[in-house]
């Protein structure tokens, strides 16, 4: 008998048309999402629908979120007497109204949550309307919602879960609404006494090192829009501080999720060793994240083809490398020279990522992009929060560098980063590069992607590339790596290899495409979780 999934994730990516993911954890929720429903398991994930785009640049596309949704082929769930079902959900001294859309991608269903009902106050109404939402309170509404009203509506629905997933201190509160539910069908026991009960059942993902990935609340906050509840299920908010309690007194949902779950994982062995050396009473053990082949493999590399003559291969990436350079080409009016080494630096652009080693020294870069006979070019693509200011200064400084006349010939920013362009990306590039400070990357699945398509790797040994010998698949960053590290080694071992007419360069994107296959998919990653997490 196949285990039934729930899986909880504030951010989805899972079409080109629905920005209502962040990064990285949203587009890999998505990769769960199609590779659960490939392989025929029962999965139920939950989400929420947020109506203005998180990421920058999308306000060409006219259309409203409900609009997008159905062209999507969402649609609302349904009674029997086709009336939408509605889900109460208390907070504080209110009800707040959801609407649930739901679409089946194979075996998977993907259910979002909606707030924009008639009957809710225009303020509860617009809650849903942008992801992590800047405004505390607002974060906290939209977590309480999509925890109870996932429960709530699954109770509807007839989904018994044998497991539910929860990703980051965002979705910690799907445990207390479970646990609530619980008490409810069993009212001899406390609410702490429903907790102990249900919590073989959870199980939970951290995707980062960083503060952010949770909520810290006020206690006396959190009981004005808990207390109702708890008290009905013979709960207090004492109950919640002994699970999310600091010593500082103030709450957290990562120490919440942490404590409410049977089994913890992480996204990739340095990840899991880094937040141990954080947190000694850590329990994460350690599942490396994958992605999901079909959606990011170049149509022309069918992974049957790896015995491919040198010369062909190398040809059907040339195919793949135009077809990047002609949208690099559309986006931003920048035309990069067809033949030349090309350098792609694209992913969420904040601190730890250092995006500006790359244009830290214009005038190595100059040397670089107008060397006489091993020109390199340069792509770099990405968005900020842009309630990070850090990203967003880091950002203007790029296309400053980008619009400088002696550079723009071999360097071009792409503004609008989505999932069709980073596909395009990670199947054209040469070399991708990756300049995380070591241990603050978690994984890097972009990497992966642009592997999977041939790319080499240029990075320092973090995240998932820490768990491979790099130098097999491309050239690694020392830790204490300085730009003119990354300067020397493509001017003097990877330009080389590139223009030499030896096979060593299609050696090298044949193993990056091998070694994807064969460890850092979707598949196995999903895999992994099954026998490891699950059960």
């Amino acid at each position: 008998m196949k285990p039934t999934i729930a899986y909880f994730s504030a951010e989805f990516s899972v079409a080109d048309s629905l920005p209502i993911y962040a990064g990285g954890l949203g587009i890999l929720a998505g990769d769960m999402v199609l590779e659960a429903g490939n392989e025929g398991r029962d999965f139920h994930a939950f989400g929420l629908v947020y109506h203005e785009a998180f990421t920058l640049g999308e306000s060409s596309d006219t259309r409203s979120m409900v609009n997008r949704l159905q062209d999507e082929g969402f649609k609302l769930v349904m009674h029997k007497d086709d009336q939408p079902v509605i889900v109460p959900v208390e907070i504080g001294n209110r009800s707040v109204y959801v609407q649930a859309w739901e679409k089946q991608f194979g075996s998977a269903r993907l259910v979002l949550f909606d707030s924009l009902v008639p009957g809710n106050a225009e303020s509860d109404q617009r809650f849903t309307n942008r992801l992590y939402d800047s405004t505390p309170g607002v974060m906290l509404h939209q977590q309480l919602v999509l925890a109870f009203a996932a429960v709530k509506l699954m109770d509807q629905l007839e989904i018994e879960p044998d497991v539910y997933h929860l990703n980051e201190g965002h979705m910690a509160f799907v445990g207390i609404a479970v646990a609530v539910r619980h008490q409810r069908l069993n009212p001899e026991l406390t609410l702490a006494q429903a907790i102990t009960a249900i919590r073989p059942k959870i199980v939970a993902t951290k995707h980062t090192i960083l503060a952010g990935a949770g909520l810290t609340l006020d206690r006396e906050n959190l009981n004005v829009e808990l207390g109702s509840v708890l008290s009905q299920s013979k709960g207090t908010i004492d109950d919640l501080m002994a699970l999310g309690g600091k010593p500082d007194g103030f709450f957290s949902t990562t120490k919440l999720l942490v404590s409410i779950a049977n089994r913890q994982s992480g996204v990739s062995e340095i990840h899991v060793r880094e937040e141990k050396t954080a947190h000694p009473q850590s329990k994460l053990m350690a599942i490396t994240n994958g992605v999901f082949a079909p959606r990011w493999r170049a149509a022309n590399l069918d992974p049957s083809q790896l015995d491919l003559a040198p010369e062909k291969l190398r040809n059907l990436h040339d195919m793949n490398r135009q077809t990047l350079l002609n949208y690099v080409a559309e986006q931003t009016g920048t035309k990069l020279d067809s033949d030349r080494l090309t350098v792609v630096w694209a992913r969420r652009m904040t601190a730890y990522k250092r995006p500006e080693f790359l244009i830290s020294d214009l005038a190595r870069l100059s040397a670089l992009i107008h060397h006489k006979t091993r020109p390199v070019q340069f792509i770099i693509a990405g968005t900020a929060n842009p309630a990070d200011a850090v990203g967003m200064d880091l950002i203007s400084r790029i296309i400053s560098a980008s619009n400088n006349s002696v550079l723009k010939t071999g360097l071009a920013y792409v503004p609008h980063y989505n999932p069709m362009a980073a596909r395009i990306l990670v199947q054209g590039a040469d070399v991708w590069l990756n300049t995380p400070i070591r241990g603050m990357e978690a994984c890097g699945t972009s990497g992966m992607k642009a592997s999977l398509n041939g790319a080499v790797q240029l990075s320092t040994s973090d995240g998932w590339v820490d768990e491979i010998n790099l130098r097999s698949i491309g050239w690694e960053l020392e830790e204490k790596a300085v730009p003119a590290d990354l300067y020397d080694a493509l001017e003097h071992e990877i330009a080389p290899l590139f223009y030499d007419n030896s096979d060593g360069w299609t050696e090298k994107m044949r193993a990056n495409i091998e070694l994807i296959e064969h460890q850092f998919t979707a598949k196995t990653m999903l895999k992994n979780y099954f026998e490891k997490l699950y059960t």
